[in-house]
């Protein structure tokens, strides 16, 4: 069980999540192109230099949620208990960091959402996010390597990458898609995906 944050540190992501909702608000009004780290800066109340302190880009303050998921997998995978992990293994693990999400990340999840229903409408937000993925895509490959028992990113460990990397998209764009219905389970939808995908391979 993770301790809870000091004040200082409840501060700062106050003050991070206070950005990236100004970014999305600002986003989803007139486009990602349009919208400038000024207007972002202003609509949280913090000076660009703060906005700098938190966020590369202003593209970054809007995707930046998804390291919400980023974090709750690397503490599963670090108390993941039997090693190495094969893809079924994985998916577990993958399944329980998004079930924190949805026990404890209610704003978290909301933001994703959002983000993803951005992300089919707002071509310059799209372009971005794949230079985002790339580098998000790196960090797996670390995690995987060390999960898998590899020491190297080999021919393997790439395919579960991208295996894992596919099946995450297509579900977070699925969830968001179904989400307004209300009747969209995050890990629900994972499991589904993971099936599916079987059905595919199988074929």
């Amino acid at each position: 069980m993770n301790a809870k944050p000091d004040l200082r540190e409840r501060r700062r992501l106050e003050t991070q999540a206070e950005i990236e909702d100004a970014a999305l608000d600002l986003f989803e009004r007139q486009g990602c192109e349009h919208t400038t780290v000024l207007e972002i800066a202003r609509a949280a109340g913090v000076s660009q230099s703060t906005f700098f302190r938190y966020f590369a880009t202003k593209e970054d303050a809007v995707l930046g949620s998804h390291r919400a998921f980023e974090s709750a997998l690397v503490a599963r995978l670090g108390d993941a208990e039997v090693r190495p992990l094969n893809l079924r293994d994985i998916e577990e693990v993958i399944a329980a960091a998004l079930g924190d999400l949805s026990t404890d990340g209610a704003d978290v999840l909301g933001r994703i959402r959002r983000v993803r229903g951005l992300l089919m409408r707002d071509t310059a937000l799209r372009s971005a996010a794949l230079g985002w993925e790339a580098g998000q895509c790196r960090r797996f490959q670390g995690l995987l390597a060390d999960a898998t028992g590899t020491e190297t990113v080999d021919l393997g460990v790439r395919m579960l990458l991208e295996t894992v990397s596919v099946t995450l998209r297509v579900t977070f764009d699925e969830w968001a898609s179904r989400a307004p219905e209300g009747d969209a389970e995050l890990v629900e939808v994972y499991r589904t995906t993971c099936a599916r995908l079987r059905d595919v391979v199988s074929d």
